[in-house]
């Protein structure tokens, strides 16, 4: 293997690592309550791409706090 072949690879793999850390923190900004089209502006992204991405980490595109009331009214 040759070195540009080394170092490309661990580029590759460092942009990989970013890509998954971008989309855990769009997730995590969702469930903090931050609207998509914040998210999207804040991480570079369309707000539609946004909500895919909350949506498949957070398995939808609720906020925490929209969780705690369907749970509270689900126990109501």
């Amino acid at each position: 293997m040759t070195d540009w072949e080394k170092q490309l690879g661990r580029r590759a793999q460092a942009v990989d690592r970013a890509k998954e850390a971008l989309d855990a923190d769009i997730a995590a900004a969702r469930l903090d309550g931050a609207s998509f089209r914040d998210i999207g502006r804040w991480a570079k992204v369309n707000h539609e791409r946004a909500r895919s991405i909350a949506i498949r980490i957070n398995g939808d595109s609720r906020t925490r706090a929209e969780h705690d009331q369907r749970s509270e009214e689900t126990t109501a």
